[in-house]
């Protein structure tokens, strides 16, 4: 067996039993359900309404609510043994995924608390292009997808839909844009 070929067999190895299956829906809801009470929970820190207008804590409430919303139906019918494995389209994670996975969460979880002091489009670009490079994307596209991510979202909401976001440390150079 060659080097490239010993990879592949041990993901064939890899198969889903009923039960890791159920526990692995299981933990991941209780953790989908503990990101939708964190991100209620830091967008309590912002006005929900600004004026007339919706507040910096609007999304993150509707992003909230609706993670919540299909969190619980996930742990429900994982708890009911409704959701069953499919190992030909979707095998257990191996090491590599499941690190990946938990970088990326703490990529989005360490993003919560930075975005204040950073802002949001530094924080935004800073995450997405992490994020881009997670998922085994090249840094020349990681980088620009960020950036661009960053900027577009953050003129989207502050000009069309007027909702302020925290500008931290960039908050001198978008003063005249804002």
């Amino acid at each position: 067996m060659t080097h490239e070929e010993q990879p592949k067999a041990a993901v064939a190895e890899l198969a889903w039993t009923p039960l890791t299956f159920r526990i692995a829906n299981i933990v991941g809801a209780v953790l989908a359900i503990a990101l939708a009470a964190t991100i209620l929970l830091a967008s309590g820190d912002f006005a929900f309404r600004v004026r007339d207008l919706p507040g910096p804590a609007f999304f993150p409430v509707v992003i909230g609510v609706a993670l919540l919303a299909c969190s619980v139906a996930w742990l429900v019918l994982a708890i009911i043994g409704r959701l069953r494995p499919d190992d030909d389209t979707e095998p257990p994670p191996d090491r590599q995924a499941l690190l990946r996975a938990g970088a990326a969460l703490a990529v989005v979880g360490v993003s919560a608390f930075v975005l204040q002091p950073l802002g949001y489009p530094l924080t935004v670009a800073i995450a997405v292009t992490v994020l881009v490079l997670l998922a085994r994307g090249r840094l020349r596209a990681a980088i620009p997808t960020g950036v661009g991510f960053a900027v577009a979202s953050f003129l989207l909401v502050t000009t069309a839909l007027g909702v302020q976001l925290p500008t931290g440390v960039l908050r001198p150079l978008l003063v005249g844009l804002l």
